[in-house]
């Protein structure tokens, strides 16, 4: 027999194959999975591997690959670029090997950026080994995940840890490989911490956070639902959330990567005889007491954490109970003056002053130039405070980040909110001081220190504020006239009270979480944890204090808006003092000592710094006062 016939007969063989494959392919094809149907569309040229198999005749091309996860396509799904059978028999033209990514696509896009591809040219039959005779897996996705990348890696800490044993016994829940490093989508940095320091925390503590911040497997794996919410009260958990996680630990800095173990194994990294070397990869310095810090504190658990308990319902009754109080008064102090207002204006009646429209007009120095210099680095000072903390108390809000941002980040903002707080503490004892020096005055009069303590001049409660706070609430209620008060009111004194207890409480624990290190030598661990609730929780009731009761009281009051310069500018007027301090003017008067706290006019310079400084703060601060609500009521 010639070639040429030869030649024919094995066409007319393969062509009858091709047919019956064809008819086969039509037959199965709509059982198949939508995957296998992209590879039976993309193989029209099975008659081929029907040649293949004239000279790829062993056992793993005609047996172990039809029986593979890929026996359902020819060999050009794979092979590309055999046009002419007998030219690549001879060897005159060779084939390429398709990319596998031309069918798996969305691995091949993640895989374009894991490590072992970029640093160390693997290829898919690096991992994906036999690929002729390559088997479903018989076990779980996580077990044979665990099995191939332990081929190469042989981490007996993983396989010890919590997660490598609930992985072994076939828990779905538990993590292996894929789930902290990617399966295709390993990224860079993730053996490349030293390297990758901040993208590498902060990809780790959002991957464990994924897990454990979910409540129904947590339940269903006996692990506490409270974990995550604990974590991100603390500082470490705050700067992480928006966005900063080179400044903090994040759950691998603590946990370890892969030694995962109960903290009462002495090989866990968080067992009690390891938390001082744990700690001391950030902290120097500290006491051994230091380590009692609670990294995960639940100020709800009362058996666990008893201190924080009390903590918590003490501010939460100190904050629901001033609010209640000043927030009431501030209302009923609105309606009554504005309706008062209301009606003069509608009935045509004036009030009557014993004095001429002129002298009316004539300037009373009621501030000192100290007292203004003081009051405008407090303010300074008090708006930097809240606009640079209480990004990160609300850390999860939208705005959040963006203050950070505008500060330059939480290390320039710590610069900037710690600064601010020290110029706070000098006002702070320089007042101390004033007030120390009124008390005990050095060869002025001879009344003793208790009598100027409860003096009209003195900013300390006496029978006369509790007669005049019960005089307001009648008034409120037009139930008699307004009290006449003298030189302080009781809320302008319990304003300057509220300072020594605020900065007691806000300075104190501000100065043991700037000194973490120093304050274990005096105080354990767990104090911090207490310093952080007091320090959070009196912040939030100072900055809503003064940007809702205070500037109501002082600026927003209907006979004052939009604002009241008496504080920038240090003069009120002879028609102020006799509506608001009724009882002072009229002592002057009788003292004849009026004359002596007259001044001239402010100039119109003077008027104006005042008006921009006092508007603008006074603005800022109510937008301040907003976003803190928005994210009180809805976060």
């Amino acid at each position: 027999m010639d070639t040429g016939t030869l030649r024919f007969e094995r066409l007319m063989h393969h062509a009858l194959e091709a047919v019956v494959a064809v008819i086969l392919i039509c037959v199965f094809t709509p059982s198949l999975s939508a995957g296998q149907r992209m590879y039976a569309d993309r193989a029209p040229a099975a008659e081929i591997s029907v040649d293949c198999l004239s000279c790829h005749d062993d056992y793993l091309y005609r047996t172990a690959y039809p029986a593979s996860v890929h026996g359902t396509q020819g060999c050009t799904s794979c092979h590309d670029g055999i046009t002419d059978i007998e030219e690549h028999m001879t060897g005159s033209a060779e084939s390429t090997l398709t990319a596998c990514g031309s069918c798996h696509g969305i691995m091949a896009e993640e895989y374009r950026v894991n490590y072992h591809y970029l640093h160390q040219d693997f290829q898919c039959y690096d991992c994906h080994r036999n690929i002729h005779a390559i088997q479903a897996r018989e076990s779980t996705l996580k077990m044979a995940t665990l099995q191939k990348c332990t081929e190469c890696h042989d981490n007996d800490e993983y396989a010890h840890s919590g997660h490598g044993i609930a992985v072994a016994e076939g828990n779905e829940d538990a993590a292996t490989c894929s789930d902290c490093h990617g399966l295709h989508s390993t990224r860079v940095y993730h053996t490349s911490q030293q390297e990758y320091p901040a993208e590498a925390r902060e990809f780790y503590t959002r991957t464990c956070i994924r897990c454990h911040d979910d409540r129904a497997m947590m339940i269903r794996n006996d692990l506490s639902t409270s974990t995550v919410a604990a974590y991100k009260r603390t500082y470490h958990g705050k700067v992480q959330d928006i966005g900063h996680p080179t400044r903090v630990a994040g759950c691998a800095d603590c946990h370890t990567s892969h030694n995962i173990l109960p903290k009462d194994d002495p090989e866990s990294s968080i067992h009690p005889d390891n938390l001082a070397t744990n700690c001391g990869k950030c902290h120097s310095g500290f006491h051994p007491r230091f380590v009692a810090y609670q990294a995960h504190p639940d100020f709800s658990n009362r058996e666990r954490y008893p201190a924080l308990y009390w903590t918590n319902v003490f501010m939460v009754a100190l904050l629901a109970g001033t609010f209640l109080f000043f927030w009431a008064h501030t209302f009923l102090w609105w309606r009554k003056t504005y309706w008062d207002k209301h009606r003069m204006e509608k009935e045509g009646i004036r009030q009557r002053l014993p004095m001429s429209d002129r002298q009316s007009l004539q300037s009373i120095q009621r501030f000192s130039r100290r007292d203004i210099v003081a009051h405008i680095l407090l303010v300074i000072s008090f708006l930097t405070l809240v606009a640079t903390g209480f990004p990160l108390k609300y850390h999860d809000a939208p705005w959040a980040r963006v203050f950070i941002d505008l500060w330059g980040g939480v290390s320039l903002a710590g610069i900037f909110h710690r600064t601010a707080a020290v110029v706070l503490f000098i006002l702070f004892f320089y007042v101390l001081a004033r007030t120390i020096r009124f008390l005990f005055p050095k060869g002025r009069g001879t009344s003793g220190w208790l009598t100027r303590l409860f003096s009209v001049e003195s900013l300390f409660f006496n029978r006369k504020d509790w007669q005049d706070m019960k005089g307001m609430f009648r008034w409120f209620f037009d139930r008699g006239d307004q009290p006449k008060f003298d030189r302080w009111t009781y809320w302008e004194k319990f304003d300057f009270l509220a300072v020594f207890w605020g900065m007691t409480v806000i300075g104190g624990s501000g100065i043991f979480l700037m000194v973490p290190e120093w304050t274990s030598y005096l105080f354990p661990g767990w104090v911090l944890n207490v310093a952080a609730l007091l320090h959070s929780e009196e912040a939030l009731l100072a900055a809503l204090f003064i940007f809702t009761v205070h500037f109501f009281n002082t600026h927003l009051i209907p006979k004052k808006f939009p604002m009241d310069r008496t504080i920038f500018t240090g003069r009120t007027t002879l028609h102020e003092m006799y509506e608001d301090k009724r009882e002072q003017y009229e002592r002057l008067v009788n003292e004849k000592k009026l004359d002596e706290l007259k001044r001239e006019h402010p100039g119109i310079l003077t008027k104006l710094a005042a008006a921009a400084f006092g508007l603008g703060s006074l603005i800022f601060g109510l937008f301040l006062a907003v976003l803190i609500l928005w994210s009180v009521i809805f976060l």
